[in-house]
């Protein structure tokens, strides 16, 4: 087992290139008003909407965190309400990476973590930066992962 990532994935948060499209808002939302004021949306609203895409973005990132251990993988959020889901390694059956193109050049990638006899993810986790090492790590600790082959995984 890699030590390297079994450090990196002990306790952490959701990566700042997992909100690049939150980024991308924020840029479109505060800078397209000012650059044309022709625009449907007053700079006054583009710069409000930019600072609550800003603080969407604080919040979320700060109010999660995820901890893999040997035994058990969980993801805490506090916003907007307290939410523990938890995943026992030994019980993993299937880690699913989705990202799309822009996600996969920011190197990032949103995990669902699904456990023996359930149909939906035990754990969801947003914005994994290198999360290829991660599921290596859950392999390494225990956790199977079943191919899933064509377009209709759930």
């Amino acid at each position: 087992m890699d030590q390297t990532a079994s450090r990196q994935f002990s306790a952490f948060r959701p990566s700042w290139q997992g909100f690049g499209v939150y980024f991308l808002g924020v840029i479109v939302l505060g800078g397209g008003p000012l650059i044309n004021p022709d625009t449907h949306i007053s700079p006054a609203l583009g710069q409000l909407l930019a600072t609550c895409f800003l603080a969407f973005i604080l919040i979320k990132r700060f109010t999660t965190l995820y901890q893999v251990t040997a035994d058990e993988l969980t993801a805490q959020s506090s916003f907007p309400k307290n939410r523990l889901d938890r995943a026992p390694i030994a019980r993993i059956t299937r880690i699913d990476l989705r990202r799309a193109i822009i996600q996969r050049l920011l190197g990032v990638a949103h995990v669902h973590v699904y456990i023996d006899g359930e149909q939906t993810p035990a754990v969801k986790l947003f914005g994994v930066a290198q999360p290829q090492k991660l599921k290596q790590l859950l392999l390494d600790l225990g956790a199977s992962d079943t191919p899933v082959y064509g377009a209709f995984r759930r």
